[in-house]
């Protein structure tokens, strides 16, 4: 992403942290979920132009093989589905659901990097790994009681958590060949054309109405998209894809503070907890895979 190296796991963890604010912003949003992901995608298009050509990043470079096209295109569909279906289930459940299920993308990518990738783990990463899904489901707390009011906003996030570990794999495979501005404005394009024809045929308000509206489009471009997945995105050059999406489950932790702040959704003890094991197997994670 940068011209200078930092620390990929710090630029991870700051990734996160961006990216935990999304809901918060699409909660804010007054336009329809799907089309409030097109203009989180293409609101965020400027900013990288800027730094490309001010310098502060490097250039779009287009791929050379015609398979990588391939693999930009899947990337870009699949972080379109992810989002459609995250923003569907922020609008469904409450933030710190949704944020959850959303957050078992770890499952995902670990099994396929396993199986596919042939990525051998230690006895630690496992530990890890245990503590960390451990933690995700105290910290889901009373959310965890089935709702059939919000059993879609659930099996959404379920959704969300397999398109966005496949999207995981895909970046931090591009990432072997290609810079972040690149990966993120190549498949943010695709990403962008599927949203803005799913979001004509099937919604309606597609237009902000409201300064506060138009404000949390202009902060979720910014600080989710441009700055979260743009770093998360940046450390996947330099962090395995399982040890990264380990990392990455501070969002809930996160997001699960933000919803109790803005929305008034409750922390207990229990969650709390939650929170204090996901960090410690974060913490086993890097300083095993370091």
């Amino acid at each position: 992403m940068l011209k200078y190296k930092i620390n990929p796991f710090f630029v991870l963890i700051l990734g996160a942290l961006g990216i935990a604010f999304s809901p918060i912003f699409v909660r804010l949003s007054d336009v329809d979920p799907i089309m409030t992901a097109f203009y989180r995608i293409i609101l965020s298009f400027p900013f990288y132009f800027l730094c490309a050509s001010t310098g502060i990043m490097e250039k779009i470079r287009f791929p050379e093989i015609k398979n990588y096209y391939l693999v930009f295109f899947f990337s870009g569909l699949f972080f379109a589905l992810d989002l459609i279906c995250w923003h569907w289930s922020i609008k469904l459940t409450t933030v710190s659901k949704s944020t959850f299920l959303s957050n078992l993308a770890p499952v995902v990518v670990i099994l396929f990097s396993y199986f596919f990738l042939k990525e051998k783990f230690t006895k630690f990463f496992y530990l890890a790994a245990g503590l960390s899904l451990g933690g995700m489901t105290l910290l889901l707390g009373e959310s965890f009681q089935f709702n059939k009011e919000q059993f879609l906003g659930d099996l959404l996030g379920v959704l969300t958590a397999v398109w966005y570990g496949c999207y995981i794999i895909t970046i931090s495979q591009l990432r072997k060949k290609y810079n972040t501005v690149s990966i993120m404005v190549i498949s943010g394009a695709v990403t962008s054309v599927f949203l803005i024809f799913i979001s004509l045929f099937f919604e309606q308000q597609l237009i902000p109405q409201s300064i506060t509206s138009i404000i949390s489009l202009f902060l979720l471009a910014f600080v989710s998209q441009f700055l979260g997945q743009a770093l998360i995105t940046y450390s996947l050059a330099y962090l395995p894809a399982s040890t990264s999406s380990l990392t990455l489950l501070i969002q809930p932790i996160a997001a699960t503070i933000l919803g109790y702040l803005f929305f008034q959704e409750k922390l207990n003890f229990i969650q709390f907890f939650g929170c204090v094991l996901i960090l410690i197997g974060i913490y086993i994670a890097r300083a095993k895979n370091k």
